[in-house]
């Protein structure tokens, strides 16, 4: 129970009502921290996106950052009844706050356009969402609002170099209609919203996982089970069923707590497998589908792992937003006969130029002709190769020989032609390495691939010391290595396996 009378409510309590009914309560009381809602790199480029979005307009005010809440408020009610334009408008109602990216005043409509700006490429449910808050709380303050629109990225523009054009970049997008056209919906979850609330300011709340309308559709993402499933909080196994979905949940409600627990008759063959490899606590492998598998590989392999970024404003000539963009690889090649694992890896350490030609050119060196190419999920690693090549044609003779040469490792834990029950439904080369091999990713200082994203992207846009490079550098190298002689591990324990070594 809380005092609606001074506890404020944000948009993004809204929105994660809207997710899950136990978290918004769970967060609210402070039972549980709030979620992190920023990515690895975002505000690495939030500011300039925020003043290119804001070049956009002219002569209008600001609600600075450096104001506390009060302020901010206090100005942003002084302005707007001077019907004056504003960036990072602070609104309040009741006890209903937020912030709006832009609050534009229109003289022929008298009334006011609510604006947001968003580095994303296409139109997601929570901006909608966003927008009819901000809506509620400016009609509440007795604004007329008029429309809604939307700056974000047009995800097919390609930078040609020099300085970015705002008017190619970015997209404004009328969202007025779309607005309208769901009004009835967006109407009916803020009544269930507005009723929660004041249930919850008159009563206890009962959290339960499955009683609650809406929740999460799984106890593995629940914030915390002991709240939302007392007694019941360890029984997640039945949410590691590969493709369970929302029957997981029926099965959870149904009395199932456990791989041993739902009928085979309520399974999916591959979920048999599952069930079948943790009863029995052996690992789960069909000979006659990796034959078939491996029937063309090369004797000698290679096995390859990019590092990339990916940011929305792009850097390097001819290349779009979100593009992944390689500045590090690294490539084990293993001879069999001879039972020889070489490492070949490059890393573009001169990180104010564009990586692109020289990671290609040194793979071009490093890699052999004619042999297998290992990769996990190589949809990636086929895609920046290719890139590549179209926007230098010097690499397209390497790519059609090597677009061919690849096998996709991450295929057979995906189709479950192998699993472990360590896996406990995860397909993941993070998940599958320490389950087949004494190595995991579990000391290394970058553990993933977002991680590692950010962490060069860090270098080019911040000031950082040449220690503080290094260091980055030396884990950037360390990661990637052991992405690519993970892959090798994996593909030498299927051969022990096949009793092919």
């Amino acid at each position: 129970m809380f005092d609606l009378a001074i506890t404020p409510v944000t948009k993004s309590q809204f929105l994660q009502y809207l997710r899950c009914n136990n978290a918004f309560h769970l967060v609210r009381e402070g039972l549980v921290p709030k979620p992190s809602s920023s990515s690895y790199g975002g505000y690495l480029e939030w500011g300039d996106f925020l003043q290119l979005c804001k070049s956009q307009f002219s002569e209008s005010i600001s609600v600075e950052k450096t104001m506390d809440k009060e302020e901010s408020i206090q100005k942003t009610t002084e302005w707007i009844s001077k019907k004056k334009s504003i960036f990072h408008a602070h609104l309040r109602f009741q006890n209903f706050v937020s912030t709006v990216e832009y609050l534009e005043y229109d003289s022929e409509r008298d009334g006011w356009i609510l604006w947001d700006f968003r580095p994303i490429g296409s139109v997601k449910q929570d901006i909608l969402r966003s927008f009819y808050f901000h809506k509620q709380v400016a009609e509440g303050m007795s604004l007329h609002i008029v429309g809604y629109k939307l700056i974000r990225i047009q995800t097919k523009y390609i930078f040609p170099g020099g300085t970015i054009a705002p008017e190619d970049y970015l997209l404004i997008e009328d969202i007025t209609p779309r607005m309208d056209a769901e009004m009835v919906t967006r109407d009916e979850e803020w009544k269930q919203f507005l009723e929660e609330v004041k249930k919850t300011g008159e009563q206890s709340v009962r959290f339960s996982f499955l009683d609650s309308k809406p929740s999460c559709r799984s106890l593995k993402t629940c914030l915390s089970p002991i709240h939302c499933a007392k007694g019941k909080e360890n029984a997640k196994e039945v949410f590691d069923f590969r493709d369970s979905s929302e029957l997981a949940k029926q099965w959870f409600a149904m009395g199932y707590n456990s791989y041993e627990s739902v009928p085979d008759s309520e399974l999916t063959p591959i979920q048999r497998i599952q069930k079948q490899a943790h009863i029995s606590n052996k690992t789960y492998f069909d000979k006659n589908a990796f034959e078939n598998y491996l029937t063309n590989v090369t004797k000698t392999v290679a096995f390859l792992d990019f590092e990339s970024i990916n940011p929305y404003f792009p850097l390097y000539p001819e290349t779009r937003p979100f593009q992944h963009v390689p500045y590090l690889y690294s490539l084990h090649i293993w001879d069999r006969e001879n039972d020889i694992l070489t490492h070949k890896t490059y890393l573009h350490e001169d990180v104010g130029t564009d990586p692109r030609v020289p990671v290609l050119t040194q793979l071009q060196k490093d890699l052999p002709e004619g042999i297998t190419i290992f990769s996990f999920n190589d949809f990636f690693e086929k895609l920046i190769i290719q890139e590549t090549a179209t926007a230098f044609p010097e690499f397209l003779e390497f790519w059609e020989r090597a677009k061919s040469m690849f096998i996709d490792l991450a295929l057979p834990f995906k189709k479950l032609w192998i699993y472990h029950p360590g896996q406990n439904g995860k397909a993941s080369l993070k998940e599958i390495l320490p389950c087949f091999s004494t190595e995991s990713h579990g000391g290394l200082s970058i553990r993933e691939g977002q991680d590692a994203n950010y962490q060069y992207l860090r270098l080019i846009k911040k000031q950082v010391t040449a220690e503080e490079k290094k260091r980055v550098l030396e884990d950037l190298i360390a990661y990637c290595k052991l992405d690519s002689y993970g892959l090798f591990l994996i593909y030498r324990m299927l051969l022990e396996r096949l009793s092919v070594i």
